[in-house]
């Protein structure tokens, strides 16, 4: 599949919505936490007190040209809140977006390849070890372990998987081992999209294909859920990005995320 710019408004419009299910379920289950968004240059900025993950500007950039002062608007819009400013830039940002965000301080920090796929077959597969979640708290706290690697989890280690588990629509799954938790992940259809997300082994039980086993339950599962495209983010070079495509999944383009943090807003 190309990237097209109708390509690319039908996924900003799938991940606009489930960036706002994301928050809604903050404000459901954090309702003391501070929400707040800002329409910027084609994009919207938001921001979450409780968990930085959905404090980004998303869309910035499409189809109209950035200003100076769009960028001021988007540093003040976290500065005024004490957080570091991140913008998501992909291939379809106007030209001018990138030269603007360098010029105000902004650096890119991270790189991720969005993935799509049509092909459910022959990838797709159920697997007998994979369940539906029964307890979405044990679910988080595997989850965060295995993304961390640590033993043991920092107060509110696992609050953004509870997030995304607690979403609606999201199916958050498990691949369990002698009974207890080895491998997490999470499928949320919308429409024609099917979105894989959250995919992680915990570290001693890694190197036995279980993430490799949940993306083909996932494509399995969105296959029989009516979806027509799927979804999939990974860095490069990754194991994950790697076992995506294994499972026909090909990369439709690399995005950036630029930060700008706080102390360097003034």
């Amino acid at each position: 599949m190309l990237l097209t710019r109708a390509f690319d408004e039908r996924i900003r419009r799938s991940e606009l919505d489930g960036i706002r299910n994301g928050l809604a379920t903050v404000a459901r289950l954090f309702p003391d936490a501070e929400l707040a968004s800002a329409e910027i240059a084609g994009g919207v900025a938001r921001y979450s007190s409780i968990e930085p993950t959905f404090s980004q500007a998303f869309g910035v950039g499409i189809g109209v040209a950035v200003s100076d002062d769009d960028v001021a608007r988007l540093t003040e819009f976290y500065a005024t809140r004490n957080a570091t400013a991140r913008v998501l830039v992909t291939p379809l940002a106007d030209p001018t977006l990138a030269p603007k965000l360098a010029a105000a301080g902004y650096v890119p920090t991270e790189y991720e390849n969005v993935l799509i796929s049509d092909r459910f077959e022959p990838y797709a597969a159920r697997d007998g070890r994979v369940t539906v979640a029964a307890d979405v708290g044990a679910w988080a706290r595997a989850s965060a372990q295995a993304f961390s690697d640590a033993e043991e989890l920092a107060p509110g280690g696992d609050r953004i998987a509870l997030i995304l588990a607690k979403s609606a629509g999201v199916v958050a799954l498990e691949l369990r081992e002698d009974d207890a938790i080895a491998s997490t992940a999470a499928l949320d259809v919308r429409g024609d999209f099917a979105v894989f997300f959250a995919g992680s082994t915990l570290p001693q039980c890694r190197g036995r294909g279980l993430h490799l086993a949940l993306i083909r339950d996932r494509i399995a599962r969105a296959r029989d859920a009516g979806a027509r495209l799927m979804r999939a983010y990974a860095r490069p070079d990754s194991a994950s990005e790697r076992n995506f495509h294994r499972c026909g999944f090909s990369v439709l383009y690399t995005r950036t995320m630029w930060d700008k943090p706080p102390h360097l807003a003034t």
